[in-house]
C-alpha cells in the first residue's frame, strides 16, 4: 500500500497542469471527452497527461473543475478513475468520489420492479496490476497531504483496509480502523488482523496498535503493539517465538526461542534455544555468508546441557557442521565440508529428524582444486570419515592427486592452406598419460575398550600408453600398456613363529617401491541390420550388434622373483603366502596373474514408425552379454556369463533385468566343481547335443518401475502463492522420496514427509524381484513393492500415500500417509506413519501465505509415540 500512496502523490500533483477551457454552463454532450497535455519544460511534467470524461465543467467564479462520467486520469504508469473528480483551485483540493445512480430492481416483497439509488464509479486508483480503492479520495496539493474513506488496497500478497486513510507527507500515512488479511474475501474474509491506529512510513516500517487477530467475527489473540519493517527485497532482524509442547520424559519444552540479525547484505546470523522444564536447554547457532561470483558458505552449531533429576545423569553434548565453497581464481576452487559430534549417539538422542537418526556415519572433507591448460589438474583433498556405529575413524591428510590427461607422442603436422590438410599417420595415434596420488593416511579402530592406531603413507604413478587405430575402416583396433609404481615407507614382514606356533609379523622401515604393469589390446565393430516386418505397415527395425573382444596380461606378482609375497611354512608343513603390501593405501598386489580373453555382445534394437509426412525413432531394448577366459587361473578359466537387459518403451515406463549363469556342474552337496556341463556333449551324438545343459543360473533380478500422471477435475487453486506455501510451509514437509534432505539448520528437527501437489494426481510405482543360487542350498529370494501416489480427491482435499511392501513376507515394510486440505487462505494438513521403527503422528495448521506461514498451530507424536502440542507465531 505504501507505493500507492507514493505513486497517487505524483499522480494529483501532475494534474495541476490541466489546461481546462473556462465555460459557464454544462456540456451536456453524451459522449467522452478527452484532453491531453503533452510534457515540457514549463509544467515539469515527466510525460504526457491523458484525461477524459462524459462533462467538462469548468467554473471560474467558484474556481472549480469537475470531470464527472467515467472520468479518467492517466500519467505515465499511473491512473486514476471516479465517477466524479473534482478540482478545488481556491483550496488546493482534489476530489474523487462515486455518484448515486437509480437502477431497476424487482423488490422481493411485492414482486415489483421498483427505482433503487445505487453509488457506482467508486474511486480506483490503478498502477500497473496493482490497485486502490475507496469511497472518496481527497487531497490537498498544496500540502501535500490526503485521506482516502474506507479504503482498500494489495501489497504483496495481502490486502489492506481502513476507515481512514490520511497521507500526511511523501512518506508517512496513517490509518485508522485498519485491517488486514491475506485472504481475498474482501466482505467477509476468513481472518484478518483489527488496529485502532496504523502507520506507514513508505519503504521504511509498518507500526499497529493495539493489534487483534480474528478469525471469522471471532477475537483469539491481541498484542499491544507490532513493528516491522517494510523494505523490500531485504532480509529483516528480528526475535523469533518459540513452539510450545509437552514431552513424557523432559516435562514442558519451548523450542525456537532466538533471534535472527541479518547483519549485512553478505551475511546474516541466528540464534534459538530449546529449553526442557525436567531437563534444561539446547542451544542452536547457524552464520550464513555469500558473496556473489566469490564464496559463500555456513556454519551451524549446538551444545546441549541437561541434568535429568530423576536419573541422576547429565548431559554434556554438541555437534558442529562447516561448509564453505571459494572460486580463487577462474581456474582454482576451494571446497570445505566438515561435521563433527561430540559423542557418536548425538543424533540417535537429541534429534526428531528421521534421516538424521539413521544416519550412520559422517563425513568431513576439504578439497582444492586447480586446473592448466588441456586436461592438466592438481587436488589436494583432506577428509575424515567417522562411523556412528562402532566409533571407528580414519583420516587422509593429505591426498594429493595430479592428473595429466593424454598427450600425442607425435603431434600431427598443421595443415597448408595451399596443400590442405597434413596426411594422418598411424604414429601421430599414440598416446601417453600420466597420473600421480600422494596419499598419507590414519585410522582409530576401537579394540575391545581401547583403541588401535594404524598410520600408512605413500605415493603412486601411473603412466599408460595406447595407440587407438581404425582398421579396414570398420575394426577398431587399442592396443594399451601401463605402469604403475609405488613407493611406500614400509612394508610388513610375515615369518611362523615356532615357540608360539602362529604366525607373526613386524613392520619393516624404510624406502619401498613396487612395480605393476599389465598389456592389453581390444577390437571392436558394429554390424547394422534393418528389416521390415511384414504384418507391421510403416514399421522399419534395425538391430545394431556391436561385438568386442579385448586380451590382457599381467603376471603372478606372488611369484618369488618379484619379492612382494612372503612365503610361509605352517607347522603342518603347508606352505602359505602373505602380501608384504597387504595395508597399502591403492590396491594389493595382484595374485595368480592374469591372461584373459575378453568378450562382450551389445545387441540394440530400435524402431522407426513412418506416419504420412512424420516419423518416430526410438530404441525398443538394450541387450548385453559378457564373459571372459582366464589361462592363469588354476581351475574354472571361464567365467561367469553375465547378461542385462534395459528397456525404456516409453519415458514413464522402464524394465531393466540382470541374469547370471554358471557354465559349471554341482556336487550332490551343492559345491560348484571344475567341470563344465559341456563337456559331457559329444559330437557324434546329435541328441547329447540338443538334450544338454549348457549353463545354470546362479542369479537373476528384475526391475520395472512405471510413473503415470494427469489432470482429473478439481484441481484446486491454482494460485502459485498456495503452490509454494504447500511445498514449503512451516516445519518441512518435503521431498518426494519420504526423506527430506537435512540442512545444518534443521538436524533436529522432524521430518514429515508429504507428495507434491502440483499436478491433479501422479502415480510412481515400481516392482523388485532378485534370485540369488551362489548357494543352492539355501537360495535367497527378494520381492518388492512400491508406490507413490499423489491425487486430488476433491477440489481442496488432497491424499498422499507411499508404501513399501514386502511381496514374499506379505507385509508391508513402511507407509506414509499424508492428508492436505486446502482452507481457502488457510491449509491443513496431517501426516502419518501407521508402521515401521518410525510411527509417527502429525497435525498442522497454518496461514497458507508465505509472509504469515508461522502463524499456526500443530499436534505431533514423538519418538515415544507420545502427541505434544505447539504454535508457533513470528513477532518482527
Amino acid at each position: 500500500m505504501s507505493r500507492f500512496y507514493l505513486k497517487f502523490t505524483l499522480l494529483l500533483i501532475s494534474l495541476l497542469g490541466l489546461p481546462l477551457r473556462a465555460q459557464d454552463a454544462a456540456s451536456q454532450d453524451s459522449t467522452l471527452q478527452r484532453a491531453r497535455v503533452e510534457k515540457s519544460s514549463k509544467n515539469g511534467l515527466e510525460g504526457p497527461i491523458e484525461y477524459e470524461a462524459r462533462v467538462f465543467d469548468n467554473f471560474l467564479e467558484a474556481r472549480k473543475t469537475v470531470l464527472q462520467g467515467d472520468a479518467q486520469v492517466k500519467y505515465l504508469q499511473m491512473t486514476l478513475k471516479a465517477a466524479q473528480i473534482t478540482v478545488d483551485w481556491a483550496h488546493d483540493l482534489m476530489t474523487a468520489v462515486a455518484l448515486p445512480d437509480t437502477v431497476w430492481q424487482i423488490d422481493p416483497a411485492s414482486g415489483d420492479s421498483v427505482q433503487v439509488a445505487v453509488m457506482h464509479g467508486y474511486p480506483e486508483f490503478i498502477e500497473g496490476a496493482d490497485v486502490m480503492r475507496g469511497e472518496r479520495m481527497v487531497y490537498n496539493f498544496r500540502t501535500k497531504k490526503g485521506r482516502v474513506m474506507r479504503g482498500r488496497t494489495a501489497f504483496d500478497d495481502g490486502f489492506y483496509g481502513g476507515e481512514m486513510m490520511k497521507l500526511v507527507g511523501r512518506k508517512t500515512a496513517y490509518i485508522g480502523n485498519a485491517k488486514f488479511t491475506t485472504c481475498d474475501h474482501e466482505d467477509h474474509p476468513h481472518f484478518h488482523f483489527w488496529c485502532k491506529q496504523m502507520r506507514f512510513d513508505i519503504n521504511e516500517k509498518v507500526v499497529a496498535k493495539p493489534i487483534v487477530m480474528y478469525i471469522g467475527k471471532i477475537p483469539v489473540m491481541a498484542l499491544p503493539f507490532v513493528y516491522f519493517p517494510i523494505e523490500k527485497e531485504k532480509r529483516r532482524s528480528g526475535i523469533l517465538l518459540p513452539r510450545y509442547g509437552s514431552s513424557a520424559t523432559e516435562g514442558n519444552y519451548l523450542r525456537g526461542l532466538g533471534y535472527y540479525w541479518a547483519a549485512s547484505e553478505y551475511f546474516d546470523v541466528k540464534g534459538r534455544m530449546d529449553y526442557f522444564e525436567k531437563s534444561g536447554f539446547l542451544f542452536r547457532g547457524d552464520l550464513r555468508y555469500n558473496v556473489r561470483y566469490k564464496m559463500q558458505g555456513s556454519l551451524s552449531g549446538s551444545f546441549t546441557r541437561k541434568d535429568f533429576e530423576s536419573s541422576g545423569t547429565q548431559q554434556r553434548r554438541w555437534d558442529l557442521s562447516v561448509s564453505h565453497s571459494q572460486t580463487l581464481s577462474p581456474s582454482m576452487r576451494l571446497a570445505v565440508n566438515g561435521n563433527f559430534v561430540s559423542s557418536k549417539d548425538l543424533y540417535k538422542q537429541f534429534s526428531s529428524n528421521r534421516e538424521m537418526r539413521l544416519r550412520n556415519e559422517i563425513r568431513s572433507n576439504a578439497t582444492l582444486t586447480k586446473t592448466f591448460g588441456g586436461s592438466r589438474s592438481i587436488t589436494v583433498n583432506l577428509n575424515q570419515t567417522r562411523n556412528l556405529e562402532t566409533d571407528q575413524t580414519s583420516e587422509t591428510l593429505p591426498r594429493i592427486s595430479f592428473r595429466g590427461g593424454q598427450t600425442p607422442i607425435f603431434k600431427r603436422p598443421e595443415s597448408d592452406a595451399r596443400s590442405g590438410p597434413a596426411p594422418s599417420r598411424w604414429y601421430h595415434n599414440l598416446y601417453v598419460s600420466y597420473s600421480s596420488k600422494l596419499e598419507s593416511r590414519r585410522s582409530k579402530v576401537p579394540v575391545d575398550s581401547s583403541f588401535r592406531h594404524d598410520e600408512a603413507a605413500g605415493w603412486d604413478h601411473t603412466v599408460r600408453m595406447s595407440s587407438p587405430q581404425k582398421l579396414f575402416g570398420w575394426l577398431t583396433f587399442n592396443p594399451s600398456a601401463s605402469l604403475q609404481e609405488t613407493w611406500l615407507a614400509e612394508q610388513t614382514r610375515h615369518f611362523w613363529d615356532r615357540d608360539s606356533s602362529r604366525l607373526e609379523n613386524y613392520t619393516d622401515k624404510g624406502f619401498h617401491a613396487r612395480h605393476l604393469f599389465d598389456l592389453s589390446v581390444s577390437m571392436s565393430t558394429k554390424v547394422y541390420g534393418i528389416f521390415k516386418p511384414k504384418f507391421l505397415p510403416g514399421v522399419l527395425m534395425r538391430h545394431v550388434v556391436s561385438p568386442s573382444v579385448s586380451y590382457g596380461y599381467q603376471p603372478d606378482f606372488s611369484d618369488e622373483r618379484w619379492q612382494y609375497y612372503d612365503s610361509v611354512v605352517d607347522s603342518s608343513g603347508e606352505t602359505q603366502i602373505y602380501d608384504r603390501y597387504e595395508s597399502i593405501l591403492f590396491s594389493r598386489t595382484p595374485q595368480l596373474g592374469r591372461q584373459s580373453l575378453n568378450f562382450s555382445v551389445n545387441n540394440l534394437f530400435q524402431m522407426k514408425v513412418n506416419r504420412g509426412e512424420t516419423e518416430k525413432k526410438f530404441d525398443l531394448f538394450n541387450w548385453n552379454i559378457s564373459t571372459n577366459y582366464n589361462w592363469k587361473k588354476p581351475e574354472k578359466k571361464l567365467a561367469n556369463f553375465s547378461s542385462t537387459l534395459r528397456a525404456n518403451p516409453r519415458k514413464n515406463f522402464s524394465i531393466n533385468m540382470r541374469a547370471v549363469h554358471s557354465p559349471y556342474r554341482l556336487n550332490e552337496n551343492g559345491s560348484e566343481l571344475d567341470e563344465m556341463y559341456m563337456q559331457s556333449v559329444r559330437l557324434a551324438d546329435v541328441r547329447s547335443i540338443f538334450s544338454n545343459q549348457y549353463l545354470r543360473l546362479v542369479s537373476f533380478s528384475a526391475d520395472m518401475s512405471l510413473k503415470l500422471k494427469g489432470s482429473a477435475s478439481g484441481g484446486g487453486r491454482k494460485k502459485k502463492a498456495a503452490a509454494d506455501s504447500s511445498e514449503t510451509a512451516g516445519d518441512d514437509i518435503g521431498s518426494r522420496d519420504g526423506v527430506r534432505s537435512s540442512t545444518p539448520g534443521d538436524r533436529f528437527e522432524m521430518d514429515d514427509a508429504a507428495g507434491s501437489f502440483n499436478i491433479p494426481w501422479d502415480l510412481s510405482t515400481s516392482l523388485s524381484y532378485s534370485d540369488s543360487r551362489y548357494n543352492p542350498a539355501s537360495p535367497v529370494k527378494k520381492f518388492w513393492a512400491k508406490a507413490d501416489l499423489n491425487f486430488n480427491l476433491t477440489k481442496n482435499w488432497r491424499i498422499s500415500y507411499r508404501t513399501h511392501f514386502d511381496l514374499m513376507e506379505k507385509e508391508f515394510v513402511s507407509q506414509d500417509f499424508v492428508f492436505y486440505r486446502d482452507l481457502h487462505c488457510w491449509e491443513a494438513r496431517i501426516a502419518w506413519t501407521p508402521t515401521g521403527p518410525y510411527k509417527r503422528f502429525y497435525f498442522r495448521i497454518n496461514i497458507k501465505s508465505s509472509m504469515l506461514q508461522d502463524i499456526k498451530y500443530e499436534k505431533r507424536s514423538g519418538r515415544n509415540g507420545r502427541l505434544g502440542g505447539s504454535m508457533g507465531s513470528v513477532l518482527y
